[in-house]
């Protein structure tokens, strides 16, 4: 990849394809189901995921990553396996990238250690399930793609408004300035403010 701009791709329910082709002139790297826009990238950090969804993508041409141990020894040819870690921030390590628990932040630091990004625009990142009920009912819909046999049984703790906490704290230890990069969440109404916030449209005339 020639360009050090990339777009990072959650499956937030804000999510369009109309930001998908805004943004197909950059390298686009996907967590999950992103897959099915075509993208340059994917990772997925859990096994069911590629067990589940393999026949759909095992042909196509986006580079496959994963960090699951199971694994490194057994997985599809095609399935590219690297080293995760439990630590806070970025590894600068190309060897291996930090755990964090989530294939949103795994994504973008294999973007960052493996293809040479430095400025990062993210997208689909709402990091909230509206309109929560209960910890396991939302009446907002919560990924773009809707729910699959997988989704259906993932209910992360959230906060009142429906926000990942956790997953929210652990993308906050990830200091642009220690690394020399740039960060900008342009997924409108996101619970995630630790980077700042900016318009897509804005983000690709800067950068794009």
């Amino acid at each position: 990849m020639t360009s050090d701009v990339g777009v990072i791709i959650g499956c937030g329910p804000s999510l369009t394809p109309e930001q998908i082709e805004m943004t197909r002139h950059l390298p686009q790297f996907g967590a999950n189901r992103a897959f099915q826009f075509d993208i340059d990238v994917v990772l997925g950090c859990n096994w069911e995921f590629w067990d589940h969804y393999w026949p759909q993508i095992k042909d196509m041409r986006c580079d496959k990553w994963t960090t699951h141990p199971t694994l490194k020894e057994n997985r599809p040819e095609g399935l590219h396996w690297i080293e995760g870690r439990w630590e806070t921030g970025l590894s600068t390590d190309p060897d291996y990238i930090c755990y964090h628990h989530g294939s949103g932040p795994q994504i973008l630091n294999l973007a960052f250690v493996r293809y040479n990004i430095r400025r990062f625009i993210l997208i689909g990142f709402d990091m909230r399930y509206p309109g929560k009920v209960t910890q396991s009912r939302y009446t907002g819909k919560r990924h773009f793609f809707g729910e699959d046999a997988l989704t259906q049984r993932h209910f992360p703790r959230t906060g009142p408004d429906g926000e990942l906490t956790g997953l929210i704290d652990e993308m906050a230890t990830i200091k642009p300035d220690a690394y020399g990069i740039e960060i900008y969440n342009c997924t409108p109404g996101s619970a995630m403010t630790c980077f700042p916030m900016m318009p897509l449209e804005q983000a690709l005339e800067q950068y794009g």
